[in-house]
């Protein structure tokens, strides 16, 4: 590879790439709506994902478009904030496209980030969601995950290959759920979320890297793909490995559902995003061999101390 567009590449994730391209010696452009530059890796060029403007040439013969953009979930559903995380994905995937369609020589490969939420509630001793499960479930979440990949897939072009990254969550230092978790352990409220028991699906950063690089090597895989460790873990596993590494005496209160629900709203987030049971693995990665540096949540989180 000699170029990587990373559209909305600016932010945890996208830096995390740009940070590996860049040390390959690949040329790695960053598509920004900030004029903010320091301390970023790869080339910034501003744009405003809506509209085409000179960013389109930067996208003329690069090996991989891979777009991240997208209104941070960390809110309040407000209508506001919810028109807000739709049309950011809408708007900036649609562009895209259009600005494909007008390449001489379009980019070879077009990944799109998409979400594992897009899957329904799974509770107990369910059996984990694949890529062949059914992407039918109700809720604003689900409704942004449909509508996501709608736009990518109806903006498809001859020759340019499309994988869907439907994202779990990510931990790494940097960014994302892990710093938050890992403050609440150090002041002693590492224990269990709600009722504990729903599931969470997760990748290790150095695993998010890992599976984009695969995907880019194996060109026949297309469509949708998870990006999931293979071993989802509940609440309450999750949070006692966080509390094994970073909590006093290994000692951590426990948060109930109605203190989840009040918590939210004073720090001005959405209870669904600890409430909500995501049980999520990858059948694509399995069968093409993707070898997870982090398959387990102990590996994962120690890791990360």
């Amino acid at each position: 590879m000699k170029k990587i567009v990373l559209a909305g590449g600016s932010g945890f994730l996208g830096q995390a790439l740009a940070r590996s391209f860049v040390n390959d010696g690949i040329d790695v452009v960053v598509l920004s709506r900030s004029r903010e530059s320091e301390g970023l890796k790869g080339r910034i060029i501003q744009w405003d994902a809506r509209t085409i403007g000179g960013w389109k040439e930067e996208l003329e013969g690069a090996d991989v478009l891979i777009n991240l953009t997208g209104r941070s979930v960390d809110c309040r559903y407000n209508e506001e904030n919810r028109a807000l995380i739709l049309n950011s994905r809408i708007d900036s995937t649609r562009v895209l496209g259009e600005a494909i369609k007008r390449l001489e020589n379009p980019t070879k490969a077009w990944f799109n980030a998409s979400t594992a939420t897009i899957y329904n509630d799974c509770r107990g001793d369910a059996v984990p969601h694949d890529e062949e499960s059914e992407v039918n479930a109700r809720g604003f979440s689900e409704e942004v995950g449909r509508a996501w990949e709608k736009a990518f897939f109806d903006s498809s072009w001859e020759g340019v290959r499309q994988v869907a990254m439907r994202i779990s969550i990510v931990l790494g230092k940097a960014g994302g759920a892990f710093p938050v978790m890992h403050r609440f352990c150090k002041f002693g409220l590492g224990g269990a979320q709600g009722p504990g028991s729903q599931w969470m699906s997760w990748i290790h950063l150095d695993d998010w890297i890992g599976v984009v690089r695969f995907l880019i090597e194996n060109e026949s895989i297309v469509g949708p793909v998870n990006l999931a460790a293979p071993n989802p873990v509940t609440n309450s596993e999750f949070m006692k490995e966080m509390r094994t590494q970073f909590a006093p005496f290994g000692m951590g209160l426990t948060a109930p559902s109605f203190a989840v629900q009040i918590g939210a709203v004073l720090i001005g987030t959405e209870p669904e995003l600890v409430l909500k049971s995501r049980k999520v693995i990858s059948k694509v990665l399995r069968m093409n061999g993707y070898e997870f540096r982090h398959p387990n949540i102990r590996s994962g989180i120690k890791n990360l101390s």
